[in-house]
């Protein structure tokens, strides 16, 4: 940059990828000064294993979806393809950059290193980045004291109502996708859900004027919960929509709709989405290795025939490998079923949860590393705490689909009955191990650091 260049401001899209109820472009419009949006698409982190592609084609059709509406104002959201740095020096070569807008991000230990190297890139250019808290989600907090009441006050704010002034300055994106990305990315299966704010509030509004009647009843069955369900976690994992948006909607809904119960449970588990998006911003390194380092020395199975076996969803447990299959063509699964999954990589064959993280992050569409990883060692039981929810497979068809219309669907009629394991011998074996882990010194003494840390 010479001393000629042009002075602009940057707002940096991550996982907010909407034009409403949004801080950084708020901020943006307020400053004065022009302003360029920019959603970078890093190949570190396309290279990434829980990265995959229907993650990045969502994000890409949410994008172009919100260029349409930026048209009318001259402007566009310039996706880029190169690590973070380097696009923000491409920039600098004909602007003075004076400040960066984004939302924090409670991301992997890997977006959390590049953060802190942007951050010092930053301080070297005198760039001010101002990070704004996304959702109840808040940065640096020791313990969880006054957490509700603040998540409260947070979610009853004014929805921000964004506005955009027309673009005054040209550019040329220095750092275009490669057009073999491009081609993968246009193409978007009509099995999975189709990204965009539109379209998740479709999805509220035919929750709360019928779904919902059935929320509770229905939550827990893997073929019924499909409808039942709000089914508004894509859009949350990839801000399509905020949390805020989605719980004043879900609120107001409330006080006319028949379906209350059904609306008050959503809008629980929107609480209970920020609560573990917290335990994640408070400690990522749980991506890694056991929250409870007492599990550091657990006897788990390295079985790698049985590890492909589950991955591929051929264990011969029709339940296990009906969600399996699911989840591939669909991206979602319902709650109990994600659960049952990894309770029967864990618990049945007695496998490191580590080894089911990828895989699975890959599968979910509304992969979310906040809520993933936490949820992973919940039902894993490595966190110390929690009660250690052990599914058999086996019950839970014949409670939750006892006619086998899911399992059908999913396996169809030439499915093989011929189990890996003696699923109820095996989980004999496996629970005593599990509880009595507890007893060891070593959990016992990490268990008051991680209560202190991450409990309520």
């Amino acid at each position: 940059m010479d001393n000629n260049s042009p002075s602009i401001n940057l707002v940096w899209l991550k996982r907010d990828l909407r034009l409403s109820d949004h801080h950084p472009l708020e901020a943006a419009e307020q400053s004065g000064l022009p302003y360029l949006i920019i959603y970078i698409i890093e190949p570190s982190m396309v290279h990434h294993p829980t990265t995959a592609l229907r993650h990045l084609q969502f994000q890409y059709h949410s994008i172009q979806k919100m260029n349409q509406q930026l048209a009318s104002f001259g402007r566009a959201i310039f996706l880029c393809y190169g690590e973070v740095i380097e696009v923000l020096k491409s920039i600098e070569e004909k602007f003075t950059i004076k400040n960066i807008f984004s939302y924090q991000e409670s991301g992997l230990p890997e977006t959390y290193t590049r953060d802190r190297a942007v951050l010092a890139y930053l301080n070297t250019k005198n760039i001010i980045w101002k990070e704004f808290q996304r959702d109840g989600v808040i940065r640096g907090i020791k313990d969880r004291k006054g957490w509700d009441k603040k998540w409260k006050k947070t979610l009853s704010a004014p929805v921000i109502v964004n506005k955009f002034s027309r673009q005054s300055i040209t550019f040329s994106n220095p750092w275009p996708l490669p057009s073999a990305l491009v081609t993968d990315l246009k193409s978007y299966p009509s099995s999975y859900q189709p990204p965009g704010t539109d379209i998740a509030y479709r999805y509220l509004h035919s929750f709360v004027e019928k779904r919902a009647e059935n929320y509770s009843r229905h939550i827990s069955k893997p073929m019924q919960s499909r409808t039942s369900c709000a089914r508004i976690s894509p859009y949350l994992a990839w801000g399509n929509l905020s949390n805020r948006q989605a719980w004043q909607y879900l609120q107001e809904a409330k006080s006319t709709s028949p379906h209350r119960r059904g609306i008050q449970g959503a809008m629980t588990r929107l609480k209970w989405r920020d609560h573990f998006i917290q335990k994640f911003e408070n400690e990522c390194q749980m991506a890694k290795r056991h929250l409870n380092r007492g599990y550091d020395n657990f006897p788990f199975i390295e079985n790698e025939a049985q590890l492909q076996a589950w991955k591929e969803g051929r264990t011969g447990v029709p339940l296990v490998d009906a969600c399996m299959q699911c989840l591939k063509t669909t991206g979602w699964i319902n709650f109990r079923m994600r659960a049952m999954l990894v309770s029967f990589l864990t618990h049945h064959l007695l496998m490191d949860w580590r080894k089911a993280s990828s895989h699975l992050a890959q599968l979910f569409l509304d992969y979310e590393p906040g809520i993933h990883y936490p949820q992973l060692q919940m039902q894993a039981g490595t966190t110390g705490y929690n009660t250690i929810r052990i599914y058999n497979p086996i019950k839970q068809q014949k409670e939750h689909d006892s006619e086998g219309v899911f399992v059908k669907q999913w396996l169809g009629d030439t499915y093989q009955l011929s189990p890996i394991i003696d699923v109820e011998k095996q989980i004999k074996e496996h629970r005593k191990l599990a509880w009595s882990w507890r007893d060891q010194p070593k959990v016992k003494s990490d268990l008051s650091r991680i209560l202190k840390k991450h409990v309520r």
